[in-house]
């Protein structure tokens, strides 16, 4: 299949004005999943189609499906791993697509979930747990508050080149979804952006000249745009793109820890104020075989320019995190709170301050 992905980050197709690949309004409007074959979005090569104006992107959808518009609070998709299809009550509003769709697999399975701009409505990307993304059969689709489906997508990264490496959701301005994917064999970081009645709206390039992708993370800052932050081995990369697609830190910027091979510091993301964000990584800060390994907090500004002089040091874990673990980030105004793989809490404040929480009583 062919790439949809551009080779140039000023290419953006708004979809309904090309007339392809894209299902209009009209046919969105009934609400209906889509349970067939998700069309690839179009080619994104620089002949493909003139980029729309920033302008075109900000006004190209307003909601006209029946929702008001939401705030949204700027932390990621919760994550989740379940046993079995019924042991998150999130999905319960998709249990015939999700059946039919993972029909035979007793899972486990991963689960992302994320309010979006449309109140009431929520969006969860569910995809087989413990295998590569092009073989996990991800799945996509947008509840309202009454757990009735809006949209779906059996195929969200389809016409992405395969094999296709970490994936995330995060909602966006509007009502609309993005999903962010890691393309190794293009080395490259996408940014797909659906519209509020499921219909595609746009792909975008987010990182290029990516060595390697094994955690991804992707937040949605409102009225910033997006950071999509990719590792791997060596390399935290991470960029802006704003809301109307326009790419900002230059090429990327180096944020973060470096991973060593075999201990990917899989990235949490949280927006504390309206101008700073903070990232927190766990990983072992010290090159000396068997070191323990630490949850690591870095606060950065709108331009990707570290606050503090030195990471805040949330302390020594009790065991090495397994293979794509990450911490848990919540806002508590002022700071962040964090939530390590071993249920301890601590709050960490904007000048960096590191405050350590009781364990509730069991």
């Amino acid at each position: 299949m062919k790439s949809v992905l551009p080779r140039s980050f000023t290419v953006a197709v708004i979809l309904a004005a090309l007339g392809s690949g894209a299902c209009s309004r009209k046919e969105a409007a009934s609400g209906a999943a889509d349970a067939g074959t998700d069309a690839a979005l179009v080619s994104m090569a620089a002949d493909a189609a003139p980029a729309p104006s920033a302008s075109a992107m900000q006004a190209a959808s307003f909601p006209d499906a029946g929702f008001a518009l939401a705030k949204v609070t700027p932390t990621e998709a919760r994550r989740v791993r379940v046993a079995k299809l019924d042991g998150d009550p999130a999905l319960s509003g998709a249990k015939a697509i999700l059946e039919g769709h993972f029909a035979g697999v007793p899972g486990p399975f991963d689960v992302q979930t994320g309010a979006l701009t449309a109140a009431g409505r929520r969006v969860v990307l569910v995809a087989e747990a413990g295998k590569p993304t092009s073989d996990a059969r991800p799945i996509a689709f947008v509840l309202d508050d009454a757990d009735r489906l809006v949209w779906s997508k059996e195929h969200p990264i389809a016409g992405i080149v395969a094999p296709v490496g970490p994936i995330a959701i995060a909602p966006g301005p509007r009502g609309r979804v993005a999903l962010a994917a890691c393309d190794p064999p293009t080395k490259l970081v996408a940014l797909r952006l659906w519209d509020d009645d499921g219909s595609p709206f746009a792909d975008f390039e987010a990182i290029s000249g990516v060595e390697s992708c094994d955690a991804l993370s992707l937040l949605y800052w409102p009225g910033k745009g997006w950071i999509v932050v990719a590792a791997g081995v060596g390399a935290t990369r991470a960029r802006l793109l704003e809301e109307k697609g326009t790419p900002a830190w230059g090429d990327g910027l180096d944020l973060g820890v470096r991973s060593r091979p075999g201990a990917i510091a899989a990235p949490s993301l949280a927006a504390d104020t309206d101008e700073t964000f903070v990232l927190v990584q766990m990983a072992q800060p010290s090159a000396a075989p068997g070191s323990p390994f630490h949850a690591l907090a870095f606060r950065y500004d709108t331009r990707g320019a570290p606050i503090w002089k030195a990471a805040a040091d949330l302390g020594p874990l009790p065991k090495p995190p397994s293979a794509g673990e990450r911490v848990k980030l919540g806002l508590t105004r002022p700071g962040v709170r964090v939530t390590l793989p071993s249920g301890t809490e601590v709050d960490v404040r904007p000048s960096g301050d590191v405050i350590a929480r009781p364990r509730a009583p069991r």
